[in-house]
């Protein structure tokens, strides 16, 4: 039973609620839930010290990371709301944290510096860059600085590559919320951070921070290409770089050859491929764009003809066909995904595996926002820190 995919964002949540914790330490847990729901966020900080302790104790650290990412919240919210308050006390955690925890809390400060930037975009596009040094406070920072810092606690949080590969995502549940694409996809905590890496990488924002000369995406280079020629391009793109761009193409590259020896079907490789082709449409330059990225969709959907991801790359391909005017050539296209039937069509029926709004995703329409998608089959499960 398959039907037509629509590829909707899955947007990030940051959400209010706790998931329930099996374990010793529930009824700390609903501790804390019911001072939070009363209005008492000191009382439900006492009741979270226990737990981190606790947690630590047992090496239970995604229960850890999330009393701590709580914490922080609600000691956040008593000092005003202050998004400095919050990223200030993020870092003291992460530098005192056992290293097994430090890259998710990285991802998780990476975001919060992310949302910052999103509630306040028109601030950050007004500002200009100047010589002078940037200063500790981040409020201040112009586009360029605040991604860079982005940037960089992206980067640390990927640092640990091996132990990452090493450790199923579903080990991070306490933290972690499953969302609705199949766990194959996305099967390993490094898969989970990637993306959430490539979000920010891929994001239509980045252009306001480009510089002049920055690395430009042709449609007729190797973009488009099967995984093996993409995935030697750029082993030798020139330079060290930090652009955006250049970060993308080498995660993408990354995530390909870390599943590329995955027993078959290789759906996490096959996913990461059709992101990989969606943000070359969507970055990309050149007249050849659409014909070179529906050429590559073909050969997708004619290597993964068995499995319901094929259907992503018929339903893309038939809105590039439906963009170029041809509505009874789309029409066709997309009834030929329609009468693949799958369960995944309904399990997925808003939801697609694409990501940035500048970066591809199936409609092109990226994420929960305007711009980008969030392609991630998981989502935190705290709740989001500045509102």
């Amino acid at each position: 039973m398959k039907r037509t995919l629509k590829f909707l964002a899955l947007a990030l949540v940051m959400a209010t609620q706790f998931p329930s914790h099996a374990g010793q330490r529930d009824d700390l847990w609903k501790q804390v839930n019911d001072a939070v729901q009363k209005g008492l966020p000191a009382t439900a900080i006492t009741n979270l010290e226990p737990i981190i302790a606790g947690a630590l104790q047992d090496k239970a650290y995604p229960e850890a990371a999330k009393a701590i990412a709580k914490k922080i919240a609600l000691e956040g919210n008593i000092q005003g709301n202050k998004p400095e308050e919050r990223i200030t006390r993020m870092e003291a955690e992460i530098a005192r944290a056992p290293k097994e925890m430090t890259p998710v809390l990285e991802t998780l400060l990476a975001h919060w510096y992310w949302q910052y930037f999103q509630q306040n975009r028109w601030r950050f596009l007004q500002r200009t860059a100047t010589a002078q040094a940037p200063g500790t406070d981040f409020t201040t920072w112009d586009l360029p600085r605040l991604f860079a810092e982005i940037d960089r606690h992206f980067l640390q949080s990927l640092a640990a590559e091996k132990t990452l590969k090493a450790t199923p995502v579903t080990a991070w549940d306490d933290l972690i919320e499953k969302g609705t694409m199949p766990e194959a996809w996305r099967p390993t905590l490094y898969d989970f951070i990637a993306h959430e890496a490539l979000e920010f990488y891929t994001s239509g924002e980045q252009a306001a921070a480009r510089p002049q000369d920055s690395f430009e995406l042709a449609a007729d280079g190797p973009i488009f290409l099967a995984a093996p020629e993409f995935m030697n391009w750029v082993d030798h793109l020139a330079g060290d770089t930090n652009e955006a761009a250049i970060r993308a193409l080498d995660l993408y590259r990354e995530l390909l050859r870390f599943h590329q020896n995955d027993p078959a079907p290789r759906l996490a490789f096959a996913a990461a491929d059709l992101e990989r082709l969606a943000w070359g449409w969507n970055t990309a330059f050149g007249e050849e764009k659409n014909a070179r990225y529906k050429s590559a969709l073909e050969r997708f959907a004619r290597d993964y003809a068995d499995f319901d991801i094929s259907a992503f790359a018929v339903e893309r391909e038939a809105r590039v066909i439906q963009q170029e005017g041809d509505l009874v050539a789309a029409h066709d296209l997309a009834n030929r995904a329609a009468k693949a039937e799958s369960f995944a069509t309904i399990l997925f029926s808003k939801s697609r595996p694409g990501r940035r709004a500048s970066r591809p995703s199936a409609s092109g329409t990226r994420r929960g926002r305007k711009s980008r998608f969030v392609t991630g089959m998981w989502t935190f499960s705290i709740f989001a820190p500045f509102r």
